[in-house]
Parts: structure tokens; sequence; C-alpha cells
């Protein structure tokens, strides 16, 4: 049975959550009312001062409940340059009951609370994700929404200075839109007005993130009942990232046959692409052309991260065993049962945002038994030069995302073979 291409299964979130044990400055700037309502003016003068005004308070200040009092919660070390802090900003403003808005900036010195790796951010599986053109970020499968602003003049960490910082946001408020998608739209636009508060405050350089005016469902699988009444069947995939240009290349470029269908992120950020590419049976879209033989090359993936995003995917990976920089990469050729025939290859270079880390990675066609594999040392010289291939050819592709970003003094790293 062939195995479903990535970007159509579930991906595996790998994001470590972050808690910050702080101690901060608490606010509550609420007043307490026994009528039940008459709080809106309060409310709203409450919600322009909170967070140092970092808020769009203009797009917010109609959906601030009118109920109960407000209560604000914030510290950071924007907020109070003195204080000892792991975040820029961590502030929320709560109306108990009727919703919250809250935000958080840190200097990219630290984990993420998100994935930014490759495979988490294809579009696939059950989990759906959104983005927001012209802004570096997602809403993750878990509703959690990110961004990452640049700061090249410098910004201050705990221990030392950095290029770049993530934001999240969550706005809970009701609104005249309804859905998912009006809600994720409310978050990137927080956390990218607080992104650009703080460095137009910090003056840290890089230009002004661009404020999203629309968001896109990057994977969406909609179902239908059987006639029988027997269960449910996939009716229709729709995938806005299918054929992005700077993808198109992928695989057909590198000389591997077959007919390549491609996808990618739409972020269109000059800090992370991501691309897949895999050839799929004409007549069912979940599956590998059945004509391919075993050993050929049936999916590929490149992806680059930029600037201040470089540590933290180098991280994430190593945490894997994934990364160039991971211990024990003496090659091997035994392939464990149901592991993947997948090996990945990482090299750097300088690219328009500061030194630029990619990884392509090379997946046959899985045999039809799960049973163990043992490559002979021509089988696992080949995976090693198809994966050259294809990381040659991905840097070459005037069209693809390095041609774009202006790549070069180009450092092949290493391997790292993804079944062990």
């Amino acid at each position: 049975m062939d195995r479903v291409p990535l970007w159509l299964r579930k991906p595996l979130f790998v994001g470590v959550p972050v808690v910050a044990v702080v101690a901060g400055a608490v606010f509550f700037l609420g007043v307490d009312r026994a009528d039940g309502g008459g709080h809106a003016a309060a409310n709203r003068a409450q919600l322009k001062r909170a967070c140092t005004g970092l808020l769009p308070y203009e797009e917010l200040r109609d959906r601030v409940p009118d109920e109960v009092a407000g209560e604000v919660n914030q510290y950071g070390t924007v907020l109070d340059p003195g204080e000892e802090s792991r975040s820029l900003v961590n502030c929320s403003v709560t109306w108990p009951g009727h919703g919250s808005v809250r935000v958080r900036a840190v200097a990219l010195v630290s984990r993420m609370p998100m994935t930014v790796r490759a495979e988490d951010i294809l579009p696939g599986g059950e989990d759906e994700g959104h983005e927001a053109p012209g802004v570096t970020g997602r809403t993750d499968s878990r509703g959690r929404t990110w961004v990452v602003a640049e700061c090249p003049g410098g910004l201050e960490g705990r221990f030392r200075e950095v290029s770049g910082m993530y934001v999240t946001a969550d706005v809970d408020l009701a609104g005249p839109d309804k859905g998912e998608p009006a809600e994720y739209l409310a978050d990137f636009r927080t956390a990218v007005r607080v992104a650009n508060g703080i460095t137009a405050a910090r003056k840290c350089g890089g230009s002004p993130l661009k404020m999203p005016t629309r968001i896109i469902d990057t994977h969406e699988v909609r179902f239908a009942e059987d006639t029988d009444g027997t269960g449910t069947r996939i009716e229709r995939i729709d995938e806005p990232g299918r054929g992005v240009k700077k993808c198109r290349g992928l695989g057909g470029r590198a000389g591997f046959p077959g007919k390549w269908t491609v996808s990618g992120d739409l972020q269109d950020s000059r800090l992370l692409s991501v691309c897949h590419a895999a050839v799929l049976d004409r007549e069912d879209r979940m599956a590998t052309d059945p004509e391919l033989s075993d050993d050929a090359v049936a999916e590929v993936s490149a992806a680059s991260w930029a600037g201040p995003i470089g540590d933290v995917v180098d991280e994430q990976y190593d945490r894997t065993g994934d990364s160039f920089n991971s211990p024990g990469k003496e090659r091997t050729r035994y392939i464990p049962e149901s592991a993947p025939h997948e090996l990945a290859l990482w090299a750097r270079s300088q690219c328009a945002a500061g030194t630029t880390y990619h990884r392509v990675t090379v997946r046959t066609k899985d045999p039809e038994t799960n049973s163990r594999t043992l490559l002979d040392e021509a089988e696992r010289t080949r995976f090693s030069k198809d994966v050259r291939k294809l990381m040659d050819s991905y840097l070459a592709d005037p069209d693809g995302w390095p041609g774009q970003q202006r790549c070069h003094d180009t450092e092949i790293l290493s391997e790292a073979e993804g079944w062990r």
C-alpha cells in the first residue's frame, strides 16, 4: 500500500510551550461597580492605556464589553526597563466572563512556544493552519497565532543582543465578523501592531511589518457522508499553496522522473520558506504514483530559515536528532522497520536577511512491505547524490526562494538520516 504523501499526513507538533515564571508588576485598573453595567467608557480608556498603548485601540474599542470592569495584568522589560524578565511585553486585558486580549513579545534568545520546522508548516493532515500573506508567522493547529519581527539594529535579550523577536496574540472578543477567519485576522493584526510598536520604541531598525488584510487557511479537507450512511469520505481538498511559483521547479529541476505536484507556504517572507513536491497517482491524490519503482524518489522538500529564525530551527531539529549539529552523524545503511526512507541535507548561506540555513529532503517510495531494509553501498551513495542534486537545483533556481533572496557563499553542512 502506498504511503500518504507528507503534505496530506497529520503533522507532528513538536513546539514546546514556554512558561515564564517571573516576578512582574501587576496592575488592576478596573473599577468595581454593583450595577452590572455602564463600564464601556472606563474599559475603553483602560484598553487604550494598557500595554503602554501597544494594542490596536481603534480596531478593538467597539468590541470592549460594557457588563463588567476590566482587569490589566502586565509586565516585561519594555514596560519596566529595569525588570528581570524573559518577556519584552506580557500583557492581558481581561473582562471576566466577557472576553480578553492577550499579547506576549519575547526576544529570540529562547525557545519559541511553537514550531518552525518544515514538516509542521507544510500544508497537510487533519490539522489546519492559517497564514497572513506578507507576514512571517502562522496560526498553528492549536489556534495559537505568532509572528516574527526583525530588529537588525539589535534588541536586548536577557543575556545577549539579538536581531529579532516573536509576538503571540489572542483576541477573544465579540466582533461584527463571525468565525475563525475573523478571529485569526484580529490575532494577526494585534500581533503585528505590538511588534511594530516595540521596534519603533526600541529603534532597532528594519521596516514595519505589513498590516495583514486577510488570512489564508493553508489546507482544508472537506468531508461528505457516504450514500449508504456507513461513514464519511473526502469530498474536496482546498490547498491554496498548491502550485506556488517559488516551489514549481522542485523535484523536476533536480532531474527526478515523474510528474511533480508542488505546494508551499504563502507567508511571502524573507525569513522563512517551505516547499514540498510529490509524484502523485493521477487517480488518487492521496497515493504515490503506482508506476514508480520502489527505490525511486517520490517526495522531496526544501526549506530555508534566515536571520533570527535560524538558531530557533536548529534547536528544534537538534531535539529530534535531525540537525546538522546533532551528534552521531556517521553514515548508516540500515533502515528499521516502518522507518521513513528519507535523507536530509543541510547547507548555510548568506542571504538578504543574513545567515540562512537550508534543509532539503528526498524520500523514496516505501516498499509494499514494512520489513527492515539494508541498503547496499551503491544504494546509500545514490541517496547522497540525490539529496545533493536537490540542494544544488534548489539553490540555483532563479524563481526559488534562495534566488529571490540573493543567497550566496553557500557551505554544505551535513546529512541527517530520517530513518534514525
